[in-house]
């Protein structure tokens, strides 16, 4: 199926907000319905899913314009990038690896004002490692702890890098990431959870109406269509 078309009007008003709410919601109604112990395996499984799916189109971006799937690229090719003052972080480049300490983020932060830390959090478990992975599975990231699973700032170190990261502008629209995330995260718990995962569905996709308005809720619905494991139209390089 062609994928959804890019630029409408509802798209420029998704944020990295909409993103981790969404997110959080899921988790919690996966959690509510399903209990705990299978609503957290379930989400869980549900994030390195949509990481490996990520990570997998970085590498095909990166394919495609003729790079290797080394770490540099791998931190090259982000697909996201914050608006100015969501983020705040600390970098620091050395004897072939990068430091990371992120001390501020918008998924932290708009789960931290919605009081959902408690089911954001296993995103943070999960999806640095898992984007590696799909990207190329021979690199190694450690994720040294995370603010929103009691970490004073979220650590990271990315292994094997050489040479110096310079961004190759593959940042995709907010809405996109939104709907990428609902139609991964929704199938994997719909597949996990049996008969509640069409209510979990539901569930978030009413919390994320009643917040952000029933046009895009109905937007997050368009790109249940699209193959995400690819790259969209025009995209390459």
């Amino acid at each position: 199926m062609p994928d959804k078309p890019q630029g409408s009007h509802v798209a420029e008003c998704f944020t990295a907000t909409h993103h981790a709410l969404l997110f959080a919601w899921l988790s919690k109604a996966a959690i509510e319905r399903a209990g705990t112990a299978r609503g957290e395996e379930a989400v869980l499984k549900a994030v390195r899913r949509y990481g490996r799916e990520r990570g997998g189109r970085m590498a095909l971006r990166a394919h495609a314009a003729g790079d290797t799937l080394s770490m540099a690229n791998f931190m090259a090719y982000g697909e996201w990038q914050a608006a100015p003052g969501e983020s705040e972080q600390t970098v620091v480049q050395e004897e072939g690896q990068v430091r990371s300490a992120v001390h501020r983020c918008p998924w932290s932060v708009a789960w931290d004002t919605e009081g959902l830390t408690p089911y954001g959090r296993f995103y943070c478990l999960e999806i640095d490692s898992s984007l590696v992975k799909g990207y190329n599975a021979s690199l190694d990231l450690d994720v040294l702890c995370t603010r929103p699973n009691d970490g004073k700032d979220c650590v990271f170190v990315f292994r094997g890098v050489e040479e110096t990261v310079q961004r190759k502008g593959a940042v995709m629209s907010w809405e996109y990431h939104c709907g990428h995330l609902y139609k991964t995260v929704s199938e994997v718990l719909e597949a996990e959870l049996g008969d509640v995962g069409p209510e979990v569905k539901q569930d978030a996709l009413k919390a994320f109406s009643g917040r952000f308005g029933e046009e895009a809720a109905a937007a997050l619905e368009t790109w249940l269509g699209t193959d995400f494991t690819r790259l969209p139209d025009g995209a390459a390089g």
